[in-house]
């Protein structure tokens, strides 16, 4: 596959996976917040979405993120410059962010808890620290020599 595909691709699916960690940070939170909408052990319609979201649409965009980034390593033969290194650092936070919050989600809709860890509180904040230094990093390419 082309260079520029591979990129346009690894980049789509970046944005959709990021947009996925967004809102169920957002509903994390919101949640947390107001823990009277739904009896404990009660099923809430809005939880239930937000992880088959997570299931279809977030955890395959993070795959196919993770996928179309090493094809992009290996089509442009980069060894591993700091900037890079720093990258995927970063991203492997994110992933992690994002294992937590599918597991706070589906504590929350199970009832089997009535708040989520302070990670999870401020799992938007994060991600958005985190982008702004994975996009400067893929554009600016620092440590390039």
């Amino acid at each position: 596959m082309d260079y520029r595909w591979l990129n346009a691709l690894h980049i789509m699916a970046g944005v959709i996976w990021l947009g996925g960690i967004f809102v169920m940070a957002v509903i994390v939170v919101a949640w947390s917040q107001s823990r009277s909408a739904v009896a404990k052990g009660g099923s809430d319609p809005l939880l239930e979405y937000a992880r088959r979201w997570n299931r279809f649409v977030t955890s395959p965009a993070m795959i196919l993120l993770w996928a179309f980034g090493i094809a992009l390593m290996l089509k442009g033969d980069w060894l591993l410059p700091l900037w890079l290194g720093i990258k995927l650092a970063v991203l492997v936070f994110l992933s992690a962010l994002h294992g937590m919050l599918s597991g706070t989600l589906r504590r929350l809709a199970t009832g089997e808890t009535s708040s989520a860890p302070l990670l999870a509180r401020n799992a938007a904040w994060l991600t958005v620290v985190a982008v702004i230094i994975v996009v400067a990093l893929a554009v600016v390419k620092p440590f390039s020599g």
